[in-house]
């Protein structure tokens, strides 16, 4: 029999998991230099509280089970519940509460190019806080990452759902706002005629059609504003949206980030702020918001919230696409490769120097003859190489070769610091 990965899932070689563990530490790295900590919640969690956020219905698009206890479960689909679970359920900790989480989550969507049912997402959120320096903390430090991973022309979309609501009250679909906003959320997957075709299948008059069309194409934030100033929630998410803007700015990230009023994210437990990371080839690799009502909602008490997530699968497409990787296929940076078995107590002493410097090495244990061994390392990609044999035992000097330039250094066996000094460097 000749088994596969499960339908939706994916393994994972060395040349493949080199390039998402170096997105992954990237992020790590910006995370916590941003203030965060880091955060672990079971794979799965209890059905109610999975179906508290999106009913019933979820169960078809999640990964839904019963233990052997017949307790209802599910796996995670994303970190934002084991969140809101986490913080509703310990309410003594301390505000405002910052955490980043990496890891797979499961969604049991059809598979397709780019779309699997097990992917990985990096998460910050910020808990207790309601100001909107909380939204651009998490904006900026999802930008820094950005950067970070070498993308330069990213941007973030920003908006304020209580302006597009405002609006949608003022032409009278103040019942209708959902439904609305659901279909403008498809805007840039299916264009606007589609989206209006929409519309107009949900019963929403052409002249308002027509107003709605025109309002999400505004690009300036002041426009918006003349349009819902007569409204308490139009008026609060401008505001909203001018202090992250402004904080953004504070903090340097402002020309990666624009106001889009068409973006409204169609999550609907969002309460103001959305935001969307584009990675400048029209690929959405990330998004969030504020969402002060969920934590409540699972038992805590009222504690406002706001984070963003990154997809770590499209962020690899993404990077694939620019070249922005380096052309690395192993982690190991030296092999030292034997010319007869008699030369093995000098090749483990030298392995034993050069991983204890924290240099990655791997030796010969196969008892290859030398032409193989130089081929395997060069297959396999490790940028250098030490061969072993009768002669270099007898002299207690060995060469460290440079397999890209054919360059050679010689150096002592029992005295390999300079050769350590530039393989640490490399």
């Amino acid at each position: 029999m000749e088994f596969q990965p499960p339908r939706g899932t994916r393994d994972f070689l060395p040349e493949d998991m080199i390039k998402r563990q170096y997105i992954t530490d990237t992020i790590k790295g910006v995370f916590e230099k941003w203030g965060f900590d880091p955060l672990e919640t079971p794979a799965f969690e209890d059905w109610g509280l999975l179906s508290a956020k999106g009913g019933q219905d979820i169960k078809n698009e999640i990964y839904y089970f019963k233990d052997k206890s017949d307790r209802e479960l599910g796996l995670r689909f994303d970190f934002t519940v084991p969140f809101a679970r986490i913080l509703g359920s310990n309410p003594s900790l301390v505000k405002p509460f910052r955490r980043y989480q990496i890891g797979p989550v499961w969604r049991y969507d059809r598979p397709g190019s780019g779309r699997y049912r097990e992917f990985w997402q990096a998460d910050i959120d910020i808990a207790g806080a309601s100001t909107g320096e909380s939204d651009a903390l998490c904006i900026a430090a999802a930008c820094d990452a950005m950067k970070s991973l070498g993308f330069t022309e990213f941007f973030v979309r920003v908006n304020n759902r209580k302006i597009i609501e405002a609006f949608l009250i003022s032409v009278g679909l103040k019942e209708k706002v959902i439904d609305v906003m659901r279909s403008i959320d498809k805007l840039e997957k299916i264009g606007e005629k589609k989206v209006s075709d929409e519309l107009n299948e949900k019963k929403i008059e052409s002249q308002k059609i027509k107003k709605i069309l025109e309002f999400i194409k505004i690009k300036n934030l002041a426009d918006a504003k003349k349009l819902v100033e007569g409204y308490v929630d139009g008026r609060e998410g401008v505001k909203e949206l001018e202090v992250i803007l402004d904080f953004i700015e504070s903090l340097g990230f402002s020309e990666f980030v624009k106001f889009d009023i068409s973006l409204v994210r169609g999550l609907e437990y969002y309460t103001g702020p959305v935001f969307e990371i584009n990675a400048g080839i029209n690929v959405s690799v990330g998004g969030g918001g504020r969402y002060d009502n969920m934590i409540e909602s699972f038992g805590g008490k009222p504690t406002p919230a706001t984070g963003i997530s990154v997809g770590i699968d499209r962020i690899v497409l993404a990077m694939e696409e620019k070249k922005l990787f380096r052309a690395e296929k192993t982690k190991t940076k030296v092999y030292i490769a034997a010319v007869s078995e008699s030369c093995t107590n000098e090749i483990i002493s030298l392995s034993r120097k050069f991983i204890s410097s924290n240099i990655p090495t791997e030796f010969n244990t196969m008892r290859r003859n030398l032409r193989k061994e130089l081929e395997y390392a060069n297959v396999k990609g490790i940028p250098f190489v030490v061969v072993i044999g009768e002669n270099e035992v007898k002299s207690k000097k060995a060469k460290l070769r440079n397999m890209a330039s054919g360059e050679e250094k010689e150096f002592s066996i029992e005295n390999p610091e300079s050769i350590i000094k530039i393989l640490g460097k490399n």
